[in-house]
């Protein structure tokens, strides 16, 4: 009954078998095939793989021989010995378990693939296969089977069957094919995408260490290369350099040789091939496809997943394959890409730019841009640099930083960024500057490398840093660690891993910065959501709700984002402008890596340094995007290629048209509970005291279990003993102790890292020059001086030993002083010299003077009274702060004695028209000081001086004539007089005496302008005012004397004012030698009855008064 229903069951089976065939009647008909589709998020179409119209058939005869001998040479070398049943081959399939190629030979290929056998059940196709491969070589030759295969046979690339693919790779039809070139295209077949001429696998490639060993000398032939270390590509490749070269072979290598040992070719013929695919050229390949590095990328991740099916799926499938991309946001991606382009490169070198952009809550693949022209072959277009490692610079910053605040440091941990030696290294500013000490915020802000290079330290070392890394998402630098550890025995990236020495790709560096924009949850990158058959079957789905895992605690990655949003944080305008979207929270960092591309070659030291990579990383609640610039050679930028200046331009531009498309945007992070706010000095970390310049306080973000406790220890209140600058003692004098601020500065951990101190103290050392260079202190960068630790001893200074002594001289002590100004005078003796004299009038300061003479002009406040007793205190003080004081009892008198006026220059009379010219006069006031002096030329006011020198420089007028050139000067008390000479402007005569008017005719006048007369009279007299007259209060009055020749009997001649009342005499006019009319102004601020006395005096001292006038002033 068993063997029975066994055989019911098998019989069974047979007719499912036989009926479910296909019909292969019509081998012609086997070239229908369904295309897959790649579509957006929303139904776009972004490529379909291998459409119907990419195939074109062509007869046996046009198919050239060598390609037909290549492909079996390769594919299925006893393709036309062996029959239908090739016990080989079936014990490969049965035993195979699915792996592709178990039973690959040519029939069996075209039996699967071309009659669509991919979908069915492992053992049902391998059944299939032997039937319908029996029954196609009964019904075809094996010419006629080989001419289907290479009409049917996907040679990648969208190019389907021989016809297609010598058009696509070599712009020849098939017909014209050469050895090399059937040889590469017998060797795609196997695998089209990796081996694609245009793919990162064109040639032949080995690890770097065995690259080193040839190089070294150590491996000189191809033979012994270990197998994982060779990549093989399509074409074969020379390594190493000079006289140390190994050429490694590619799969036309092996089409080649597997032709050569078959006796299909000759050995000449192998070797001539193989000197013209060393010169291959491969047709610029242009495809009409829609984000196509994504496109291909897709292609990568399809075949991959279903590695396990046939090799053709993909192209033969009819599948639909729906992908997380936003053609919306590609199109706004490329757009800025194209904008950019070409002023990147005008300002950085960079030919290549690569720009992804992440659902950070999600991880979905929303643009994608792998490098900036995809058909760009000179420079590498075709290269899709999301996924090519490259150094990151600073951008990778942030996660050194996490990794310390791991160890319990925070954004308002102190750093130096301060000369620091590591090792036998000593890392340097991207600036070349040093900014002393920098919290965490301001350090990672403004991206400045030896804080950066502390972080690593203090955040527990290299490993620790790698994991987080690859917890976050970038795994590459841990497992290329690995590798090289692996190839070398040891390695170590060691501290320039904080400035991003570790090779990381950018779909790694983007989905880490979204792992930390999320919260510290890492989650995988997708990009395909779903995939369907043709029969609307799902292959594959990807999770509503993917893996997620909590890496890095929420509070800590909130502190890195509000550190990278932090616009304040950023050295400047620019800076912090472009890393900005409008209207968003929005966390970003620039990066660069610099290449050497010139050593010493004695001391190792690097000669010349450029950038060769720029990055802009950055985020908001809603998308996360990343770019790249540089060159897919790796061959350096400009000068001023760094990730600012090159990427950041680009970054903004399309978060500014990305967020413009969003739907309901969030605007603004959410902080997790756990974290406080507290104000902390920035020069500690601490809390701030009073000593704490406002300036060094900000409110900064903490775990709450890590609040600071420590008050401040940066800022210390001293007493300082203000000569020598020590610290106070009871040996030094209590006069020149104060109480200051100081800073006392220290790198974290001085004892576990004693040279991180020893570069602090040098650079305070340093600013300590430079805060003493100038009174301003503005050439230092601390915010105070530094704390001393000497304690003051006054045998440094035996000078201070030595005490001054002060007396005032005037006024003296119960004696009088003008009002409401006078002039002090002291008489003083020091051992040193005199830092200051100051000035106190009944207790409150009114003068202070620093240098010689020390006769200071007191100018009395209106609050004091001009009545009554006052005090006047003298204190003075010297270099040493030792102090010596005087102080007298006085009243106050009535200043009536004007000041003194001369005119002393010009020298010269006689000026061209229009000519510039200098006057200058001496004034003084004995008793309160001179308020002001004045020049005129004629009525005209030329100019105010209240302070010496008392000069003007005028342009004369350009009319000739006498011009009357006048200095009148006024003191504290109102009390004025004044001085005058003549000039000439042009053709003019001028009188013997400069201070002298033109003589009137002799006979008497009438002056018009002052009523006045001339007399005949060679008798001294006052020709105005012809009269006694009535003025006002301070007004000014123009008096006139007539003067004959004085000599003889006559000594001198004097014109005075005279107050009846008090005595008070104002002098205008003294001559002792002269002739002519003189003039003077005339004003007083007493009221009264005044005489106005013209008086000579003899060789006997006679005095005879000649005229008078009465002036009453009211």
């Amino acid at each position: 009954m068993v063997l029975g229903a066994l055989c019911i069951l098998l019989l069974g089976y047979g007719a499912y078998i036989w009926f479910t065939l296909p019909d292969v009647s019509d081998p012609r008909s086997f070239l229908a095939a369904q295309s897959t589709v790649v579509l957006d998020r929303n139904g776009v179409e972004l490529y379909r793989f291998f459409q119907e119209e990419d195939r074109t058939f062509v007869d046996a005869d046009a198919i050239p021989q060598f390609l037909k001998d290549a492909i079996v040479a390769i594919e299925d070398e006893r393709f036309y010995s062996r029959g239908c049943l090739d016990v080989r081959a079936i014990a490969r399939a049965f035993f195979g378990f699915g792996r592709a190629g178990g039973a690959s030979t040519i029939t069996r290929q075209l039996a699967r693939n071309a009659l669509d056998l991919n979908q069915e059940n492992l053992y049902n196709r391998k059944v299939k296969e032997i039937i319908l491969g029996c029954q196609l070589e009964s019904q075809n030759s094996k010419k006629e089977l080989l001419h289907l295969y290479l009409n049917w046979i996907p040679f990648g690339r969208n190019a389907y069957g021989a016809q297609q693919a010598s058009m696509q790779y070599f712009g020849v039809p098939v017909t014209d094919l050469t050895l090399a070139q059937s040889a590469v295209l017998a060797a795609l077949p196997q695998r089209p995408s990796y081996l694609s001429p245009y793919g990162a696998h064109r040639h032949t490639t080995v690890s770097s260490a065995v690259e080193e060993q040839i190089i070294a000398g150590k491996i000189t032939r191809a033979h012994d290369i270990p197998s994982e270390d060779i990549a093989i590509g399509l074409l074969g490749a020379y390594v190493g350099t000079g006289a140390t070269v190994v050429y490694v072979g590619g799969r036309t290598d092996q089409v080649l040789q597997n032709m050569q040992d078959q006796e299909m070719i000759t050995e000449s013929e192998r070797l001539a091939a193989l000197s013209d695919l060393e010169h291959m050229l491969f047709q610029p390949a242009r495809e009409d496809i829609r984000a196509p590095h994504f496109v291909l990328w897709i292609r990568e991740q399809v075949e991959e997943l279903f590695a396990g099916s046939e090799q053709d799926l993909l192209q033969r499938g009819g599948m639909t394959i729906t992908t997380t991309l936003d053609w919306d946001l590609q199109e706004a991606a490329e757009s800025a890409v194209a904008l950019h382009r070409e002023d990147i490169f005008n300002r950085s070198g960079a030919h290549n730019l690569a720009l992804l952009a992440l659902d950070p809550k999600t991880r979905e693949v929303l643009a994608y841009v792998g490098n900036a022209d995809f058909h760009d072959e000179e420079h590498g277009g075709k290269i899709d640099m999301v996924h090519v490692p490259r150094q990151p610079g600073s951008s990778f910053k942030p996660i050194v930083y996490a990794a310390a605040f791991e160890q319990g440091y925070g954004p308002g941990t102190v750093l130096f960024d301060v000369p620091t030696k590591i090792g036998d290294n000593e890392p340097q500013n991207f600036d070349g500057t040093f900014w002393g000490p920098l919290t965490v915020r301001a350090a990672l802000g403004a991206s400045r490398n030896i804080p950066a290079a502390k972080a690593f330290f203090l955040a527990g070392g290299e490993m620790k840093i790698l994991q987080l890394a690859a917890a976050l998402g970038a795994n590459t630098p841990l497992t290329r660690r690995a590798e090289l550890s692996q190839q070398r025995g040891s390695f170590e990236y060691g501290w320039p891993l904080a400035l991003g020495a570790a090779e990381t790709p950018l779909i790694e560096m983007v989905n880490a910065y979204a792992s930390l924009g999320d919260g510290g949850v890492v989650k995988p990158v997708v990009s395909i959501q779903s995939i369907t058959d043709k029969h609307g079957n799902i292959l594959f789905q990807s999770d509503a709700e993917p893996v997620e895992q909590s890496v890095l605690d929420a509070r800590i990655a909130y502190q890195l984002t509000s550190i990278l949003r932090d616009e304040s944080a950023r050295p400047e305008e620019y800076w912090r402008s472009q890393l900005t979207v409008p209207g968003y929270e929005t966390a970003a960092k620039t990066g660069t890596s610099n290449k050497c591309l010139e050593w010493n070659q004695e001391t190792g030291a690097c000669l010349l340094r450029k950038p060769d990579n720029a990055w802009l990383l950055g985020y908001t609640p809603n998308l996360v995007a990343g770019v790249w610039a540089g060159n897919a050679d790796s061959s350096a930028l400009y000068d001023r290629g760094g990730g600012l200046n090159t990427a950041s331009p680009l970054w903004r531009d399309f978060m500014i048209r990305a967020h413009k498309r969003l739907s309901s945007p969030v605007t603004s992070f959410t902080s997790p509970s756990g974290l406080v706010q507290v104000q902390i000095s920035t020069l500690s970390g601490q809390l701030p005291t009073e000593c704490t310049p406002l300036s060094h306080r900000r409110t900064e973000i903490f775990l709450s279990e890590r609040v600071p406790v420590q008050q401040d220890p940066a800022c210390q209140m001293l007493a300082v003993d203000k000569v020598t600058g020590m610290l106070a003692s009871e040996v030094c004098p209590a006069e020149a102790q104060e109480e200051g601020r100081f800073f006392h500065g220290q790198s974290i951990l001085p004892d576990r890292w004693p040279t991180w101190e020893q570069g602090v103290q040098a650079w305070m050392d340093a600013q300590m020059e430079l805060w003493n260079a100038t009174d301003t202190h503005s050439g230092a960068l601390i915010p105070l001086p530094k704390a001393p630790t000497e304690i003051c001893d006054p045998s440094l200074t035996p000078g201070r030993l030595i005490a001054p002594e002060v007396h005032l001289r005037f006024p003296l002590d119960g004696g009088m002083a003008p009002y409401p100004a006078f002039v002090a005078q002291i008489e003083w003796d020091v051992g040193s010299s005199v830092r200051e004299v100051r000035y106190e009038l009944n207790g409150r300061r009114v003068g202070l003077e620093s240098s010689p003479p020390f006769s200071a002009v007191i100018r009395v406040p209106r609050s004091v009274p001009q009545e009554g007793t006052h005090v006047l205190k003298v204190i003075l003080e010297d270099e040493y702060f030792n102090q010596a004081e005087d102080e007298v009892m006085f009243r106050f008198g009535e200043d009536r004695q004007p000041p003194s006026i001369q005119l002393v220059s010009p020298e010269k009379r006689l000026f061209a028209p229009g000519e510039t010219a200098v006057f200058h006069a001496l004034a003084e006031d004995t008793e309160g000081g001179i308020k002001y002096v004045q020049f005129y030329l004629d009525d005209l006011l030329l100019t105010t001086k209240p302070h010496e020198p008392y000069s003007v420089t005028y342009t004369l007028p350009k009319e000739d004539g006498l011009y009357r050139l006048r200095a009148v000067a006024e003191d504290m008390a109102e009390n004025t007089s004044s001085d005058m000479f003549l000039i000439g402007v042009g053709d003019v005569t001028i009188p013997d005496d400069r201070r002298s008017l033109p003589s009137l005719p002799q006979d008497p006048v009438l002056n018009s302008s002052d009523g006045g007369v001339v007399l005949d009279t060679q008798d001294p007299v006052i020709l105005t005012p012809s009269d006694d007259i009535s003025m006002q209060r301070k007004e000014v009055r123009e008096f006139s004397f007539q003067v004959p020749r004085i000599g003889g009997d006559i000594a001198q001649l004097t014109v005075r004012v005279q107050h009846e009342q008090t005595g008070d005499i104002s002098s205008l006019l003294t001559l002792t030698d002269g002739e002519g009319i003189y003039r003077r102004d005339w004003s007083t601020r007493l009221v009264g009855d005044h005489i106005l006395i013209l008086a000579t005096e003899d060789s006997a001292g006679t005095v005879t008064e000649w005229d008078r006038r009465r002036i009453s002033v009211r």
